[in-house]
């Protein structure tokens, strides 16, 4: 009775023991990220990319978009060690800034922005011909920890106020121009809704 016991377990036993999945979610699809980029739909013919990219113009991480998409789904693990090229805030500051005040002066900073390239030669490397009438004023930011940096710009009249969170965010730009006056007030802060959205071309003082 034992003998044929043991062997209406071994079944279940060898299933129990086998090989698991090889794949990182176990053969499940992936999580959604919750960081989009949207953007006009793509259009057809040789692949389309979104690439972000440093201020010089480096990219740092590239996804392919569907022909017809209208946004795009992008990995924002795969830009995190991007962190190392962060620069004083200082750095960033636009030409001609002054009236500075910075909560943390020195605070490592990184700016990075989206756009939207269609690869006509087909080697997969962004050319400077190649890349879509679009673009964003909103930022992928890094800070070494929270920070607020306010100054003022004569080209354009304009006062800015530009308050990161510690880490990665998405730093949304917002500019408007009070009544009755001639100077604009723009803020670039840290949100929480990963969602960019690229655009035609428009000057800063456009919101």
């Amino acid at each position: 009775m034992k003998r044929l016991l043991l062997l209406s377990l071994l079944p279940l036993t060898a299933c129990g023991t086998g090989v698991g999945p090889t794949s990182p979610t176990g053969g499940r699809p992936e999580l959604p990220t919750g960081v989009e980029v949207r953007h006009p739909a793509a259009p057809a013919g040789t692949t389309v990319y979104l690439s972000l990219l440093t201020e010089a113009g480096e990219s740092v991480y590239q996804q392919a978009v569907t022909a017809g998409a209208t946004r795009t789904e992008v990995n924002p693990a795969l830009w995190r060690d991007q962190a190392r090229q962060a620069r004083p805030i200082e750095d960033w500051l636009p030409e001609g800034a002054n009236d500075l005040q910075v909560s943390a002066p020195g605070t490592p900073v990184l700016l990075l922005h989206w756009v939207m390239w269609q690869d006509r030669d087909g080697n997969g490397q962004r050319a400077a011909d190649e890349s879509l009438n679009l673009m964003t004023h909103d930022r992928a930011v890094y800070a070494e920890q929270a920070v607020t940096a306010t100054f003022k710009t004569a080209i354009p009249d304009m006062w800015q106020q530009w308050q990161f969170a510690a880490g990665w965010s998405r730093a949304e730009h917002y500019v408007y121009l009070p009544s009755g006056q001639s100077t604009y007030r723009r803020s670039l802060q840290s949100q929480g809704l990963g969602r960019y959205e690229l655009h035609v071309p428009t000057p800063i003082t456009s919101q």
